[in-house]
């Protein structure tokens, strides 16, 4: 090979490279084990996998001891199917494919004809058996429900998962965002990604990139401690948060966030005194509700 040739071959082969572990941040596996009703193997059977919301489809057969496995799969909904011959086709729907997760899927065959069909509704066990890693995850559906603070901030949802804290004693508030220390680690010892990309502010630590849509987010999976070394860099804590994708049909949303001066509320400090605040019978009308948070500042 010549010169370029040599080149070209090698920056392919590093960008592969590269790409291995930014998958792993952002996916999620799906294997199993295929066997017949006497729990005896079934061995070149066909496993497909289907993405309900995208319907993008994957096919593999299970190797000589029935097992089978799909690396890098998009988080999301899943179907899976089972084709052997002389087994009717087994079909398993509800399964919730979450961010790093290791599904399981185990499919028994019963013995027919490959025209029939037996529909299996189970999702996969979310109990993770294949790493020690322990974390917290937060789904859309906990990031739209949860109080995350009048900004929106999705990082604000690390204060709620155990052994997170917002500072320790002795410690100063000096990371870009939000400030939190996992099981009495350094505030700049926690590692941001983004869609698998580093996200970490390298000056003073924290994220460099402001996750004020919690619509935007598919799901945060923040590890406390035991993290892969996949992950490396920093020793406390991984947030990693991964995009909604598209889908095959049409979706949005909308939100409207209000709030002025009648609806503060007083401490209170605010409402002592005669002439406090939140009194309405106080003879200055200001005082009669709560004072202006610009002013209270």
């Amino acid at each position: 090979m010549n010169k370029v040739t040599r080149l070209s071959v090698f920056f392919v082969a590093l960008l592969m490279f590269l790409a291995t572990p930014i998958l792993a941040q952002t996916t999620g596996s799906i294997s199993g084990e295929v066997k017949d009703e006497k729990q005896a193997i079934v061995t070149g059977a066909t496993v497909t996998v289907r993405n309900v919301k995208t319907n993008e489809t994957r096919t593999t057969q299970t190797d000589g001891d029935g097992r089978y496995r799909f690396n890098g799969m998009s988080v999301g909904d899943y179907e899976l199917a089972v084709e052997s011959t002389g087994f009717a086709k087994y079909v398993q729907s509800g399964i919730a494919l979450v961010l790093n997760q290791q599904a399981t899927v185990d499919a028994t065959l019963k013995t027919g004809q490959v025209s029939e069909v037996v529909n299996v509704v189970e999702n996969a066990s979310i109990l993770n058996t294949a790493t020690t890693e322990v974390g917290t995850r937060f789904d859309s559906r906990r990031l739209s429900e949860l109080p995350i603070a009048a900004n929106r901030n999705v990082y604000n949802v690390a204060l709620s998962a155990p052994g997170v804290s917002q500072l320790q004693s002795n410690q100063a508030g000096f990371t870009n965002g939000i400030n939190y220390s996992a099981n009495g680690g350094r505030l700049r010892s926690n590692n941001f990604l983004l869609d698998g990309q580093d996200n970490n502010d390298f000056g003073v630590g924290g994220g460099v990139v402001q996750l004020n849509n919690p619509d935007l987010i598919q799901e945060v999976r923040l590890v406390t401690n035991q993290f892969s070394a996949e992950y490396g860099r920093n020793s406390s804590s991984v947030f990693n948060a991964i995009t909604k994708s598209g889908s095959n049909q049409y979706h949005g949303s909308a939100f409207w966030f209000h709030n002025d001066n009648a609806l503060n509320a007083c401490s209170n400090v605010q409402k002592a005194g005669a002439n406090g605040f939140c009194n309405p019978n106080a003879t200055d009308p200001s005082h009669r509700q709560a004072p202006s948070r610009r002013a209270s500042h």
